[in-house]
Order: structure tokens, then C-alpha cells, then sequence
């Protein structure tokens, strides 16, 4: 098994080959075939959305996003494998030290902001999605969220490349946020894909209910952790 090494994206520029990664995972995704139904279509559409997405993510305060590195022997480099989005939830003082954000990055919200309203109304992306569909989803995940726990680390996403599965590319990323959610005796939480829940189950994760969509003929599982206390 390869060693895989973690870094934090600090930069905006460093989410390409995120963007890449992610639009490559999921595309035979139910959900995002559901709520992008041309990305079979115009594969390069679907890199715009991946691209709007993992910046919001990047743009909001106590989101934390990685990258997952493994050695290509070919090239004698690391190699970008993956990445998860980690984020603070709650609102007590170990939370707010964890959401500190700054007047750039409320700036770059407000940029995206209308970036995202090109995309929606003029960019030729939007022969791709459904608003929608994005607006049911948004208040599906809105709700879902909303019944856990109010303190928690919460995975909002963890795709791996197709061509590095099964190198713990996944585990790693994902022990990242269970080692948080345990140093401070807290639940960790996700919505899991079903590609996902045998990963997640392994780490002691538990489906605690379901998100709908697709007018309810599909779902995903959502699934909560209980800390793991550490022996002094």
C-alpha cells in the first residue's frame, strides 16, 4: 500500500486538479446524474460545476478542504489522488476558533455570487443542470442537516480518483476528520453515496435516516459517528 500524505489547499489556484478529480468521480454519481442530467453529455460543463462547488466550499468559513498525495513511481512525483471537505459545525467557542474567516475570503463569496448568476442565466453550462433540481436538493441537505448533532465535524465531500481506488486514498482523507471529532468528544456526520457507506461503515459510521431526492425514488444514506474517547 502506497504511503498517502495530506495537505491543506490554502490557495484558490490549488483547487484545479480537485475540480478534475471530483468531476471524474462522480460522474456516474445517481445524484449528481439526477441534478446534472447534461454531464453525460457535455462532460465540460460538468468541470464548471465542480469548479463553482469546491470554491464555495473554499470561500466558507470553518470549511476545511485537503488533497490526498500518493507516489507515482513513473514520474518519481506526488500525485493528487483525492481530496475531502471537512467542516467545523456549531456554534460554541472551540467551533468559532475553528470558523475564523477574513474580509478576502467574504469577498471572494461576493464575486462568486455573481459568478454563479453568469453560470445560472448566461454561461452554455446551463444546458446542463436543472435549477430546479438544485433548489429541492439544497432544501432536502438543508433539512438533513439540520436534525444533527449541532456540534460536529461533518464530511461534505471525499472523492478519489477512479484510477487510485482501493491505496487507502479514502481512509486517509477520511481519519483526518474522526481524529478532530475525537480530540474534542464530538460526533462526525456525512451523506454517503452507495458507493461510499461500506468505507464509512468500516470507520463506525451508522445510517441515522435517509436524503431523498428524485421525487423520493432515490436516496442516500446519512450516517453519524459517536466520538471515540481516548485512553489518557
Amino acid at each position: 500500500m502506497p504511503e498517502v500524505t495530506l495537505h491543506e489547499i490554502k490557495l484558490r489556484e490549488e483547487l484545479e486538479p480537485l475540480c478534475r478529480i471530483a468531476a471524474s468521480a462522480w460522474q456516474n454519481d445517481p445524484l449528481f446524474s439526477w441534478l446534472f442530467p447534461g454531464g453525460q453529455t457535455h462532460p465540460e460543463d460538468f468541470l464548471i460545476l465542480w469548479k463553482i462547488i469546491l470554491d464555495m466550499e473554499f470561500l466558507e468559513p470553518g470549511k476545511f478542504i485537503f488533497a490526498a498525495s500518493i507516489y507515482d513511481a513513473e514520474t518519481q512525483t506526488n500525485k493528487i489522488a483525492g481530496f475531502a471537505v471537512w467542516e467545523r459545525r456549531g456554534d460554541s467557542e472551540a467551533a468559532r476558533r475553528w470558523q475564523g474567516t477574513s474580509f478576502s475570503k467574504k469577498l471572494g463569496r461576493l464575486n462568486l455570487s455573481l459568478k454563479l448568476a453568469h453560470t445560472v442565466t448566461l454561461s452554455p453550462a446551463r444546458r446542463s443542470f436543472s435549477r430546479k433540481k438544485f433548489k429541492l436538493l439544497d432544501e432536502e441537505v438543508e433539512s438533513v442537516r439540520a436534525r444533527q448533532p449541532k456540534e460536529s465535524w461533518y464530511l461534505n465531500f471525499l472523492g478519489v480518483d477512479p484510477t487510485a481506488q482501493k491505496k487507502g486514498v479514502g481512509k486517509r482523507l477520511l481519519q483526518w476528520g474522526l481524529d478532530r471529532a475525537d480530540e474534542e468528544g464530538i460526533a462526525a456526520g456525512l451523506e454517503a453515496s452507495n458507493a461510499g457507506v461500506k468505507l464509512y461503515q468500516s470507520a463506525g459510521f451508522e445510517t441515522t435516516e435517509w436524503m431523498n431526492f428524485d421525487d423520493g425514488k432515490q436516496k442516500q444514506s446519512v450516517m453519524r459517528r459517536e466520538c471515540k474517547l481516548r485512553s489518557p
